[in-house]
């Protein structure tokens, strides 16, 4: 991958952001020492001009701080510690049976030859001297490693910036646990600016950890469970991630739901998500990715302004069989659910105990297996 430092708001490269670099394992003095030694500002309030800090100053400064011992021992490997540079033909044999992939066509790549030898040290051999007879430097030998030419990956994907048309699962997820609370685990204050911020701030995936609201209108709460922490309505939470969900980025947002609440006020969550997220939410497997086995999830760029929501699923007939009777308790206008609605989970009722992106309320669709989608 291509690097380079970042400016301030002068134009220029402050030491510090050089120092934060290349400091790890190393004191501050050390990289101050090497900047001074090839003419650079090095005060640790110091700032550099871009046009001054080249490729060949950013080279120079690496060898020193962080030299190529690997390649110095190749070196003295491949002439036998005998000289202090290699031949063309010693350089012509390390690169057809070391340097180059055997696996490449002969046609298209070619084995290396006198020429191509006298190209290289002509290319990235500093001293004259050298070059002119043939020959190439250690120092030669570690530019050459290190240019281009033995990129590890082909040069027109570098400029490539957020690749996301492979299925989900390829991705590492940006996530967010125990979302809600401000600070403490134990005892802590729970917000729903926490879910603003987050989003905002470019988190793709958020914890919800739902529980049963104790008032007489039965709210859905979110809050840490048995640790004292304080609670937030849910549907306050589902309005704010609707109103910040995708200001930062339009790639997916996965919503990972912890639910320890009764089917009643489960349904109550379902209603929520549809009524507050709308189109959003995505609610069916899209017809490019249907849900079957070997089949690839779909990508971030297919997913784009969509919700998803990860929870627990039961059984399909369970669920079918306790979904329709809620939905009639509710179109009845019954505010006491039937008892066999409220009653917990029995394990043999929650398939493989194997956690979903799925609309256990029917407000997404199912069988996205965790493992698959969300690498913890």
């Amino acid at each position: 991958m291509k690097l380079a430092f970042l400016t301030n708001t002068n134009g220029k490269i402050p030491v510090r952001s050089i120092t934060r670099t290349f400091a790890s394992g190393k004191t501050e003095k050390v990289i101050f020492q090497a900047l001074k030694e090839l003419g650079l500002p090095s005060g640790k309030n110091d700032e550099i001009e871009p046009l001054a800090f080249t490729y060949e100053k950013f080279y120079e400064l690496t060898q020193k701080i962080c030299p190529r011992t690997d390649i110095e021992e190749l070196f003295r490997k491949i002439n036998g510690d005998k000289t202090d540079y290699l031949t063309v033909d010693q350089l012509v044999s390390f690169l057809n049976e070391h340097q180059r992939d055997p696996r490449l066509n002969e046609i298209l790549f070619p084995f290396y030859d006198s020429k191509r030898a006298m190209q290289i040290i002509e290319t990235y051999e500093p001293d004259e001297d050298l070059k002119n007879k043939g020959l190439i430097s250690s120092d030669g030998f570690c530019r050459y490693l290190m240019s281009d030419e033995n990129a590890p990956v082909f040069l027109d994907r570098l400029e490539l910036y957020q690749e996301m048309d492979h299925s989900l699962a390829h991705y590492f997820i940006s996530s967010s646990h125990n979302t809600y609370l401000t600070g403490r685990q134990f005892g802590g204050k729970s917000s729903v600016e926490m879910y603003r911020q987050v989003l905002l701030a470019g988190c793709r995936c958020v914890e919800l950890d739902c529980w049963d609201g104790k008032g007489e209108d039965q709210e859905p709460i979110i809050t840490h469970g048995k640790a004292m922490c304080t609670d937030i309505l849910f549907k306050d939470v589902i309005q704010a991630i609707k109103e910040t969900a995708f200001v930062t980025s339009e790639y997916p947002v996965i919503l990972s739901f912890e639910n320890h609440c009764s089917k009643y006020q489960q349904y109550k969550m379902s209603k929520y998500c549809e009524d507050y997220f709308g189109d959003l939410l995505l609610k069916q497997p899209l017809e490019t990715h249907p849900l079957e086995p070997g089949r690839p999830l779909p990508s971030p760029n297919d997913l784009k302004r969509k919700i998803l929501i990860k929870n627990k699923r039961l059984k399909p007939e369970v669920e079918k069989k306790q979904l329709e009777a809620l939905k009639s308790m509710m179109e009845a206008g019954e505010t006491a659910p039937p008892v066999n609605i409220l009653e917990d989970d029995n394990e043999e009722e929650i398939e493989s105990g194997e956690d979903f992106i799925s609309d256990t309320f029917q407000v997404l669709f199912a069988c996205w297996k965790r493992r698959e989608v969300y690498r913890e």
